[in-house]
């Protein structure tokens, strides 16, 4: 697997700036200007949605769908300055943002997608191509180009859903009453090893004075989505939901595995952070 380092996305609330030591969307390359950077990669649909839309006879082309160079945090509080770049997907799901200012990048910089075509094809979703918290609160000194960012279909969600189940989202949503993920606000969350293969039997572990609270809102579906276990199947997934409001944020690390660093995390209502948690700093 190329690697996507999926973190919040949408969520986390601090950082700094600073040099940092390497990218984790694919390889920096070149010495852009202090102030901007340029940000490249390829949209893909979610590697454990592949199966269920053949399955479905449905398309795996991501041709058509949107996609936006994003700050995360700003555009969780809905300002527009974090919007760096907006285009429309060809088949092969390469994007090119020329411009992205560093010093409007205060969480990261991530690969925004959504069908506006109306035909409903993918949930909105957004995967973080650089995030500052796990650099040490570095913002980008360097073009990232490599990047992945994952499209997800409602095959993948509907899937999802059936696995945590309707009255399970709803007695966590509360008052909001939301009755699917995506309403409720989730994470989709994979554990993978150092070389990009996903890991049974892992299990997440909030930190903070919320720990138990969160870790109540943490579900693991099996491998055929069926239903949820104890830790992750053998596609390593694991899904955290939210309660239908706004954002929310916290740390977690992967119980018993020292090599996998600290992570924040979090979620908000209608959108979907997909993570990838991999060992160490450098995606697999």
């Amino acid at each position: 697997m190329k690697r996507s380092l999926l973190l919040s996305s949408l969520f986390v609330l601090a950082a700094c700036s600073g040099t940092p030591s390497g990218s984790d969307a694919g390889q920096d390359s070149g010495t852009p200007p202090p102030d901007e950077i340029s940000v490249a990669g390829t949209v893909t649909m979610h590697p454990d949605a592949l199966a269920l839309l053949a399955d479905a006879g449905a398309s795996t082309s991501v041709a058509g769908l949107t996609l936006r160079v994003e700050e995360p945090f700003k555009v969780a509080l809905n300002n527009p300055d974090g919007v760096f770049h907006t285009q429309t997907l060809d088949a092969g799901g390469e994007f090119y943002a020329p411009v992205v200012p560093t010093e409007l990048v205060t969480l990261g910089v991530a690969a925004g997608v959504r069908d506006d075509t109306g035909a409903n094809r993918v949930i909105r979703s957004a995967t973080t191509l650089y995030d500052v918290a796990l650099m040490d609160g570095a913002k980008p000194a360097a073009n990232l180009t490599g990047g992945e960012g994952y499209a997800v279909p409602v095959q993948l969600h509907e899937a999802l859903n059936g696995a945590v189940g309707e009255a399970n989202i709803r007695m966590l949503t509360g008052s909001s009453d939301a009755g699917t993920l995506i309403a409720a606000g989730f994470m989709l969350g994979k554990v993978v090893d150092a070389s990009g293969n996903p890991v049974a039997g892992a299990t997440v572990e909030p930190l903070g004075s919320t720990a138990a609270v969160k870790r109540a809102r943490l579900f693991y579906p099996k491998a055929d989505f069926s239903g949820t276990d104890a830790a992750t199947a053998s596609h390593g997934l694991f899904v955290y939901v939210h309660n239908g409001g706004d954002v929310d944020t916290f740390q977690f690390r992967i119980t018993g595995k020292a090599e996998y660093k600290q992570r924040n995390a979090g979620a908000a209502k209608d959108a979907c952070l997909v993570l990838t948690v991999f060992p160490g700093t450098t995606p697999p």
